[in-house]
């Protein structure tokens, strides 16, 4: 039996300041990244900024997650709605844009 495969997540040495920051200062288009990671699998979506909603702390996207809709709050990351969720944002930096070009799907299960 070979060793499970194994993948270097991008968005690891992003801190939850950094993101925050990122998606406070957000406008409607600018780019967005959900990090999806169950399961020993990882997937990274990039969508673009649609609402955003100060008032309350949310900023909606124009894709969803595979769980966690298209709601999430800027001050935590996490869907606005399933905080629980495996999804959350991350900031869609070169390294993270450029893994999700090269692993469209995800890394795959092992």
């Amino acid at each position: 039996m070979s060793p499970p495969r194994t993948y270097v997540d991008p968005s690891q040495d992003q801190t939850a300041e950094e993101i925050e920051c990122y998606y406070r200062n957000a406008k409607i288009g600018d780019r967005a990244a959900i990090r999806n990671s169950q399961h020993g699998r990882l997937e990274i979506k990039i969508t673009t900024v649609s609402n955003i909603n100060p008032e309350v702390g949310s900023i909606h996207l124009n894709d969803e997650a595979v769980w966690g809709g298209v709601a999430y709050s800027v001050e935590s990351g996490k869907s606005f709605y399933a905080p629980s969720s495996p999804s959350s944002l991350v900031v869609p930096n070169e390294a993270i844009t450029t893994w999700a070009k090269e692993n469209p799907r995800g890394t795959p299960d092992y």
